[in-house]
């Protein structure tokens, strides 16, 4: 309030503003119990219903009734936005039609069944992401999910109930939710609910109680829903308090949770578990993992990726560092990004525990041992059982492609072979030396769990078979025993270490090759020549870096997507996989081959995007037989970016061309109206002013005074007519209009007609004519050529002192033309003799008027001609211009 009481009008703009915004905000509304059943479509719905009746644009998307008749009567009284049909295996799936729901906007949108996976040949694979599609439209979503869905949360369900959870929604969906509405029944009451028929119906009912809706599983889901309703409400009451104080309600409480993330089964539990701990603690939480370069089986690294994307999908700052100690890359990687707890499973750990010194400690025992002051969370994660420890361990250190074992097998045989030939004449030691330089060449060309399998079958073979006594594994003499001994010592610690070199390398080859990618696409890419051409670069880049092909759309300058892709995988592209790279592009989402978004796409498409908008998308063949990873996406993304840059560097010059072009024509056509209406008006005025006194009786008698103003009215109509015919003539040169009509013309002929064409201007001047005799004859269009030698004699007349002498020239070249006219003006600068046959232009020493058109026309015949024309300063002073009138310009036809 002001002074006098009345609304400050800020403050009201203000609050108007703030509304608006309010408005704006697409929200999320989660209507959230312990399993199906408890009334949360229900209590959604008559929601809806109250909502309606107070004027909100509400409307269904898709809801299921499942029969039950007060919740279908509650639907009938609410807007339905019809279903989308698909056929999938012969049935036809009813499904949520996103797209209709976008065009008809709602204000709210209620979509059930959050955790529903689609029917193929969906947009989407979940149900949750079309949610997610909806809210970045701007359209406000209430929708309903059981708390077994919650990712964070769908291993604990797992364990106490014993039954697989495979529909999950991410928790960070449930973060974007403005509200979470808890539906909480006894389950007692939903026991009697379900017996009474008004969940389920008929046999499903009985298997429901046997399996799923037993008392204790009951009791242990609706703990850990109030658990995390309790948890939520409690983060929002923080939130409130923090904005009041000035801090943001989503800022943490400076506490980081950082979990290493591997390949291992274990770490999609470490990585629930830490998502739980870090949402409870109101922390920030970073998921590690530490490439050593160590070639992985593709079993391994598809649980890796899967593990990684766990961990990005619930919210978490992924990171991959390159490192070949794991254990201090992570210790370093927790104390650079400040965090105050490392997440450790106990299964990582030896049964001796995290002590002191250098003997064999796993990785997590060293983390544990080195990571002070950092807490350090030891976790009993769902991992392999303690029995089975020993097995999956020897499955991890000898997994390898059986293409090496098979290699190691054939190595072995014939090194046996070689070895029975050899041990005569060399002895078991020099043997005991042959297999050992064996082991360590397989080293450079197999992992380390072949190069460890024939390391162990070397040695015993080597003892059973070479060492005495033989066939047998027993060593009688002390040294053999040190020999033994030594060699298996040496054999399996030298093949582990050019190992662990061979992966050192591997990561560095793999860096070098992704720098070498990256600095070859900002190469090729800056030095293209145009937009096209950036894509075709692109497009070979992609498909040599990956093996496979790629399709590289740009966009055609205008904001929509060119439809003709640049690449091999061009060919593959019908209509419906332009459509997806179109909605890549145009929603500048990863989609397509192998994602969560239109997956049946034959092509993985990226937007190319650098900035706020997308100037093209690339599309790749996933390679067959190999783990398509977030590293290459991160590759192809930063391809993407250059190629976005290079093609915004095109348009922009473009654009400045245009502009450029703009501002000339503007200038031009400045310049055009003043000449063009200075020139028209002169010798219109002196037609208009002959004629009017011509009508003057008093001029009857006076036959000379009429005569000299006819020959003015005359003359000016001449030059009326040469400014209208320069404007023509131009015209038809710049639109490509300009037709020869060649034929043999003598050369004083042609020297006469130009003279006449020159007009009044030459006829004051003296004029020194070089032309061959009659007979000598040039094959051009003769009035053309009369009239670039025209145009010429009249500039030099302009520009030459009053007593000096014009040179007119012309020679006869091969049955071409060359026209020669110099004059004793004052000449040009050099750097403007360039310039002079441009439109427009007229010398500095100009006398009389004109347009400035006739050297551009002279240029202009010359080339219609095939010819060239050029002008020079003379020696000792004024300008020379020749014409070339060649018999046959090039390009010109027969």
């Amino acid at each position: 309030m002001n002074e006098e009481g009345r609304p400050d009008p800020d403050e009201l703009l203000a609050r108007i503003r703030e509304e608006e915004g309010a408005l704006a905000h697409a929200t999320l509304k989660i209507f959230f119990g312990m399993s199906a059943g408890v009334g949360k479509t229900y209590t959604m719905l008559q929601e809806a219903r109250a909502a309606r009746d107070q004027g909100l644009d509400i409307a269904i998307g898709i809801v299921d009734s499942h029969g039950r008749p007060d919740t279908e009567a509650l639907v009938a009284g609410i807007e339905t936005i019809p279903l989308r049909s698909v056929e999938y295996r012969g049935i036809v799936l009813p499904e949520l039609d996103l797209d209709a729901v976008v065009a008809r906007r709602p204000a709210i949108a209620v979509v059930d069944e959050l955790a529903h996976a689609n029917a193929p040949g969906s947009r989407h694979v979940k149900r949750w992401q079309d949610v997610a599609e909806l809210l970045d439209r701007g359209i406000s979503v209430w929708t309903a999910v059981n708390v077994q869905h919650m990712e964070s949360y769908a291993d604990v369900v797992e364990e106490l109930t014993g039954i697989p959870v495979r529909e999950r929604v991410p928790d960070t969906l449930f973060d974007r939710a403005d509200e979470v509405r808890l539906i909480d029944v006894a389950p007692e009451d939903l026991i009697r609910r379900l017996e009474e028929g008004n969940i389920y119906t008929g046999e499903s009912t009985r298997e429901a109680i046997e399996n799923f809706f037993r008392p204790r599983n009951l009791a242990s889901l609706r703990e850990i829903a109030l658990r995390f309703a309790a948890r939520t409400a409690g983060r929002r009451l923080s939130g409130y308090a923090r904005a009041e104080s000035g801090v943001s309600s989503q800022a943490s409480l400076g506490e980081r949770i950082l979990v290493a993330v591997g390949p291992a089964p274990g770490s999609a539990y470490l990585v629930r578990w830490s998502r739980r701990t870090a949402y409870a603690l109101r922390a920030d939480w970073t998921a590690i993992h530490v490439d050593t370069g160590a070639a992985l089986i593709p079993a391994d690294q598809e649980r890796l990726e899967a593990n990684l994307a766990l961990a990005r999908k619930l919210g978490a700052e992924v990171l991959v560092v390159p490192g070949a100690d794991v254990a201090e890359a992570v210790i370093e990687t927790a104390r650079a990004k400040g965090a105050s707890m490392i997440v450790v499973g106990r299964s990582g750990l030896s049964r001796l525990g995290p002590g002191p010194g250098p003997r064999r400690a796993s990785v997590s025992d060293r983390i544990v041992r080195d990571a002070a002051p950092i807490d350090i969370a030891v976790v009993q994660d769902s991992a392999t059982p303690a029995k089975d420890r020993p097995l999956a361990w020897l499955k991890r250190v000898f997994a390898a492609p059986p293409r090496q074992y098979a290699l190691i097998a054939a190595a072995f045989a014939t090194l046996a072979a070689l070895a029975e030939i050899l041990a005569p004449a060399l002895g078991y030691r020099s043997i005991a030396l042959l297999f050992l330089a064996a082991v360590l060449g397989l080293s450079f060309v197999a992992g380390p769990g072949p190069v460890a399998a024939i390391a162990v079958l070397s040695a015993l073979a080597l003892n059973f078979l070479f060492i005495p006594p033989l066939f047998t594994f027993s060593i009688g003499r002390t040294e053999d025993w040190i020999l033994f001994s030594v060699y298996f010592l040496v054999a399996f610690v030298t093949g582990s270490l050019v190992s662990r070199v061979r992966s050192r390398e591997r990561l560095l080859r793999d860096r070098e090759g992704a720098a070498a990618f990256l600095f070859g696409a900002a190469q090729l890419l800056s030095e293209s020549a145009s937009v096209e051409a950036a894509a075709d670069a692109a497009a070979r880049l992609a498909e040599e870096h990956f093996a496979t092909e790629a399709a590289v759309f740009v966009d055609d300058g205008e904001g929509v997507l060119d439809p003709a892709p640049r690449g091999k995988a061009g060919k593959k592209i019908d209509e419906r996989e332009f459509d997806i790279a179109a909605y890549s592009f145009a929603e500048r989402v990863l989609c397509g081959a192998q994602t969560e978004t239109l997956p049946s796409a034959a092509l993985r498409y990226l937007p190319a995007a650098a900035g706020e908008r997308a100037a093209g998308v690339i599309g790749i063949v996933p390679p067959p037989g190999r783990v398509w990873t977030r590293a290459d996406d991160n590759l192809l993304q930063s391809l993407g970016r250059t190629l976005a840059l290079s093609v915004e560097r095109f348009r922009s010059e473009a654009r400045s061309r245009r502009a450029l072009l703009e501002l000339e024509s503007e200038r031009l056509g400045g310049i055009l109206l003043d000449s063009v209406s200075h020139e028209l008006r002169t010798p219109l005025t002196t037609i208009t002013g002959s004629l009017s006194a011509l009508r003057d009786d008093a001029l009857a008698e006076k036959r000379e005074a009429r005569q000299a103003m006819l020959a003015n009215a005359l003359e000016a109509s001449d030059r009326l007519n040469r400014v209208v015919e320069d404007l023509l003539s131009i015209s038809r040169i710049e639109s490509g209009m300009l037709r020869l009509d060649r034929r043999l013309v003598e050369l004083p002929e042609l020297a006469r007609a130009a003279i006449a064409r020159a007009g009044p201007e030459l006829a004051s001047r003296r004029l020194e004519l070089s032309a061959p005799e009659d007979g000598v004859t040039a094959f051009v269009d003769a009035a053309l050529a009369a009239r670039l030698a025209a145009n010429l004699l009249r500039n030099a007349a302009r520009y030459s002192p009053p007593d000096a002498a014009i040179s007119f020239a012309l020679e006869g070249e091969g049955g071409g033309l060359v026209i020669r006219v110099a004059d004793r003006g004052p000449g040009l600068p050099e750097e403007d003799l360039a310039s002079i046959f441009s439109r427009f232009r007229r010398g500095r020493a100009a006398k009389g008027g004109g347009l400035g058109l006739g050297l551009a026309i002279c240029k202009g015949i010359a080339e219609a001609h095939g010819g060239s024309i050029r002008a020079r300063n003379a020696i000792g002073g004024g300008l020379v211009v020749e014409a070339r009138l060649p018999v046959r310009g090039e390009g010109e036809g027969t």
